[in-house]
């Protein structure tokens, strides 16, 4: 029997697979970086030792312009070619495996630009409620660490969304929100939750586990809750669409948004800050933004299971 066409790793157990993801993951990402921090040796013109101690001063910007350089840099390295390989290995074609051959019509994308702002009411409370939370007495040093985290991701977000010109501001689009769009949702989505539902036999299981990872990932943990929303919001749209632009499409969106909203206010033509575009203390707002998005996820799944959408995977 000619096997020469058969998937590499294409027998594995989905438990297998799973680890083996994992680990192929770590291994994309280890050998990206040590590339990176050699490449960026001549291209920033610093030694080895100087970058390592100047990554921490967000006021220069030379360090933001490195900053930067490792965002992309991790971004193919973690999030755009480990799933890329993980779908050439367990089936011999990346594109079926991570459904990037199936696209999904107007109404449906329509659907979800609504979604995304509909929302935020939700999310802008979810995110106070985060912040309201606090561990136990003595667990108190933890707590110090998440918040020392938290600011200093606060820190760098607010260093690379200063954009003084349209140039910065379409590399921000692409920093910022293509990038983690597409590499995100590639991961989590397209690898991670079709795994985890090979593994555990339920897609609602797997869409839940693959959020959590999504959210814990960014290590910003008083915004754990919106994040993980968000995340099961994009494992939905994945799953009642079958096709991983959709949610690539959502979280560029909710990027692009913040990106948008910021330029605009450094502008002058917005007032404000961008994090607190859509908050209200309105129960009624909150109550009506959370029906929006179950009615708006309700909607899709009936286009799924009506076949309204003709292009829905099968699987």
């Amino acid at each position: 029997m000619n096997t020469g066409n058969q998937p590499l790793l294409g027998s594995l157990t989905p438990f297998s697979r799973l680890l083996f993801a994992l680990l192929l993951a770590i291994a994309c990402f280890t050998s990206f970086f040590l590339l990176g921090m050699l490449l960026a040796i001549p291209l920033f013109g610093v030694s080895l030792t100087g970058m390592l101690t100047s990554l921490a001063d967000f006021t220069d910007p030379k360090t933001i312009r490195m900053l930067e350089y490792f965002q992309i840099v991790q971004s193919l390295g973690l999030f755009i070619v480990p799933p890329l390989l993980a779908g050439w290995f367990f089936e011999r074609n990346s594109i079926r495996y991570l459904m990037l051959d199936i696209s999904s019509r107007s109404p449906v994308y329509l659907l979800t630009f609504i979604l995304l702002f509909s929302c935020l009411p939700f999310l802008n409370w979810l995110i106070s409620v985060n912040e309201s939370m606090h561990l136990p007495g003595f667990l108190s040093g933890i707590e110090d660490w998440m918040r020392s985290t938290e600011e200093d991701a606060a820190r760098l977000t607010d260093a690379f969304m200063t954009m003084p010109t349209a140039g910065g501001f379409l590399f921000n689009l692409l920093l910022i929100a293509l990038l983690p769009a597409i590499g995100e949702e590639f991961l989590f989505r397209g690898l991670a939750q079709r795994l985890f539902r090979e593994w555990l036999g339920s897609i609602h299981v797997a869409i839940f586990i693959s959020a959590f990872l999504f959210s814990a990932m960014h290590l910003q943990f008083y915004g754990f809750l919106p994040r993980m929303m968000l995340g099961v919001m994009f494992g939905y749209l994945f799953y009642w669409t079958g096709s991983i632009w959709v949610p690539v499409f959502a979280h560029f969106i909710n990027n692009g948004a913040a990106v948008v909203f910021s330029y605009l206010g450094q502008k002058g033509v917005l007032s404000g800050d961008y994090e607190d575009f859509g908050a209200t203390d309105h129960v009624l707002l909150i109550v009506l933004s959370l029906l929006s998005i179950v009615v708006i996820l309700f909607l899709l799944c009936k286009m799924r299971y009506g076949k309204t959408v003709p292009d829905i995977a099968k699987n």
